[in-house]
């Protein structure tokens, strides 16, 4: 039995949201793999081609929450990127191998 598009658009809400619960969690594993469950449900959805609830009031309202969503997924893995380069660079600055002007290399005279 195959689910309409309503519902297979609710589904992919419903993964969105889910995959902003385990970013919060910080549980890497599993947002990947509701990502990758998303991606399966992308391609049922460009499958049904079934444009009349996308464009109905309705469908419309739901898309709207599925963009606020993404933003908040695409946000938390912007700043887990921004934390994750800090990290790497504080890392590099102490280790030494920084080559910049706070390097170990520059305190060597």
């Amino acid at each position: 039995m195959e689910k309409t598009a309503q519902a297979l658009w609710q589904d992919y809400l419903f993964l969105t949201k889910e995959m902003v619960k385990f970013l919060t969690k910080q549980d890497m594993p599993l947002f990947y793999h509701l990502l990758e469950q998303r991606g399966r449900l992308q391609t049922s959805i460009e499958e049904a081609a079934d444009d009349v609830f996308k464009d109905s009031p309705a469908g419309r309202s739901l898309l709207i929450e599925i963009q606020k969503e993404s933003q908040i997924v695409i946000d938390h893995l912007q700043s887990r990127m921004s934390n994750s380069k800090r990290q790497f660079m504080a890392m590099k600055t102490y280790s030494g191998t920084s080559t910049g002007p706070v390097g170990r290399k520059t305190w060597q005279r």
